[in-house]
């Protein structure tokens, strides 16, 4: 019988204007979240951007791993040279919820 897999979605900020939509940012988040969770710690994670706007975006990641990649991403001091913070302002088993909030927040 195959195991299901639970995912998580957070909902993150920028402190700086990056585009999460570029794929060179999208690479440099996750390589920052790689630098501080580790190579094994990464692949229990196994981060992927959703949705994105300039500043704030949606992180899939699978559920034993919250806490870790939350403070991973606590961790990234710059992307792609740029000076930034990255928050966490919400987490939820569902994206719809964080989708709404992210549209929200856009506009």
């Amino acid at each position: 019988m195959a195991k299901i897999i639970k995912n998580r979605y957070i909902l993150a900020e920028s402190s700086a204007q990056i585009d999460f939509n570029d794929p060179a940012n999208q690479r440099a988040l996750e390589s920052g979240i790689m630098q501080a969770l580790g190579t094994l710690n990464y692949s229990y994670s196994n981060p992927k951007t959703m949705l994105a706007t300039e500043k704030q975006f949606i992180l899939r990641i699978q559920r034993n791993s919250e806490d870790s990649t939350i403070l991973a991403l606590s961790f990234i001091k710059s992307i792609n040279g740029k000076a930034t913070g990255i928050y966490t302002i919400k987490t939820s088993g569902t994206i719809k919820s964080l989708k709404e909030q992210l549209i929200k927040n856009d506009k």
